[in-house]
């Protein structure tokens, strides 16, 4: 298996084989979390798989509980996508994670916090790799294209999707849905102009009280209504669905 990686100096991607290290480290990691991470799937019948037509989940955050979650228990195969600062070089990783997640652990103290998140980057750059998920550029348009790209290949060769959609100012809800930032569709579209194929999006919610994976009901990219219109339409049923999966109104 190959992964993109971009290289800074030509601003260019490369392919390189995924690594014997990157594969032990993942294996181990999730060796030692699966057993505690046990999860019922409620409305598993809802995911109707189809590899000429693959499906784009999209998950809540829970700070770092879903993106774990789904890694170790989802029901069927994906790829992720994933900032990019969570992949590639782990004192970047190390650094966006004590950032965005454990210096808000004000519980820890900071020495342990920090402990935490050198060893989780290392873990994560590995795994990331291990699990061929597709870097997500937020500052770069030139890089995004690249991920709409990675993302299309991986569809016409049947590979699913997960997607986390939210973009909070701060952090993420823990049991809750965050605002979504609306550059997903941009792959609904591109889809479209590919394959011709109208993208399949499926809510999840993970609840990490409960323990469960629920799945709500298909949504599907209606190109022939406009990108505007379609995105807006999208972004409020999968999340209106996720609200309420999550049990809470709005």
């Amino acid at each position: 298996m190959k992964i993109k990686v971009f290289n800074l100096r030509g601003d260019t991607f490369r392919e390189r084989a995924v690594s014997l290290k990157e594969n032990i480290v993942t294996k181990i990691a999730m060796g030692i979390l699966r057993p505690f991470n046990r999860h019922k799937m409620v409305n598993l019948d809802h995911i109707k798989e189809d590899p000429e037509n693959p499906i784009v989940f999209l998950g809540n955050h829970a700070e770092i509980y879903g993106p774990i979650a789904s890694a170790l228990c989802f029901p069927v195969d994906v790829r992720f996508w994933v900032i990019n600062m969570m992949m590639f070089d782990p004192k970047k990783v190390r650094a966006y994670m004590y950032e965005n997640t454990f210096s808000k652990k004000t519980f820890l103290p900071v020495f342990v916090r920090k402990i935490i998140a050198r060893n989780l980057g290392w873990v994560s750059v590995n795994v990331m790799n291990s699990l061929r998920a597709i870097a997500v550029y937020r500052d770069s348009p030139m890089k995004l294209r690249q991920t709409l790209r990675e993302s299309v290949e991986a569809l016409e060769h049947g590979e699913n999707l997960m997607i986390f959609p939210e973009h909070p100012e701060g952090k993420y809800e823990k049991g809750g849905v965050s605002e979504f930032s609306p550059g997903f569709l941009m792959l609904a579209e591109a889809w479209w102009k590919k394959s011709g194929k109208k993208l399949r999006i499926l809510p999840v919610y993970a609840n990490r009280e409960a323990r469960t994976f629920t799945f709500g009901d298909e949504i599907v990219y209606e190109p022939e209504n406009g990108f505007a219109a379609e995105q807006e339409r999208v972004m409020q049923d999968a999340r209106a669905q996720m609200l309420h999966m999550a049990g809470i109104k709005e």
